[in-house]
């Protein structure tokens, strides 16, 4: 059972603290975040808090992995959908921007690099995804809705590196938002700079 679904069979007052937390996290990032200021938005006790969390990176984590589970369940599905490559990566830009508005730019820099458990669930889910979308390129190529004259090596080292690139803080300091970041790699990487073709 995934870290999302377990979620559903916690108490209420676990339920409210996670919410809680995630709200927090999610608008101002985990590191000016309190386990006081969650408590006192939540209208919880400290030792409510450290019956179900040892401690605010415990919460960060389980709250991080959900995302993530989350994500992977709702990337898979439209992977395995039965319809064309243009809305397959149609609905894949549509959920990744939904992300990117949904996060704070500090948020999505401090859950990078919070914990190497997390570390290791990002990379993981990332392999999976790349592996998927893979997949779905050299199957589109196969039936013509997709560039032939693009190899799958050199795709697939792109897609290696990229999360070298969003680990890259010099990259975010060029940029307000999240969504404005993933704005443009989207437009990079599947519509290049010449725009899209007719």
């Amino acid at each position: 059972m995934s870290t999302a679904n377990n979620f559903k069979l916690k108490p209420s007052k676990y339920q409210l603290i996670v919410e809680t937390a995630t709200d927090l996290f999610m608008r101002f990032g985990i590191k000016r975040v309190t386990v006081e200021e969650i408590c006192r938005t939540a209208g919880i006790s400290k030792m409510t808090f450290y019956k179900y969390f040892n401690n605010k990176t415990d919460l960060a984590e389980f709250i991080i992995s959900s995302i993530l589970d989350t994500a992977q369940i709702e990337f898979d599905s439209i992977w395995k959908q039965l319809s064309t490559f243009d809305h397959k990566i149609n609905q894949f830009i549509k959920l990744k921007m939904y992300y990117a508005k949904k996060f704070s730019k500090e948020f999505f820099i401090e859950f990078m690099s919070l914990s190497p458990k997390i570390h290791e669930k990002i990379m993981d889910y990332s392999k999976k995804s790349q592996i998927s979308f893979i997949k779905m390129i050299e199957q589109a190529q196969n039936s013509g809705s997709v560039r032939s004259d693009v190899s799958i090596n050199f795709i697939t080292f792109m897609f290696n590196h990229t999360l070298e690139l969003v680990e890259n803080n010099d990259l975010y300091a060029m940029y307000n938002n999240l969504e404005d970041l993933t704005h443009d790699m989207i437009n990079f990487y599947f519509y290049g700079i010449m725009g899209k073709t007719k």
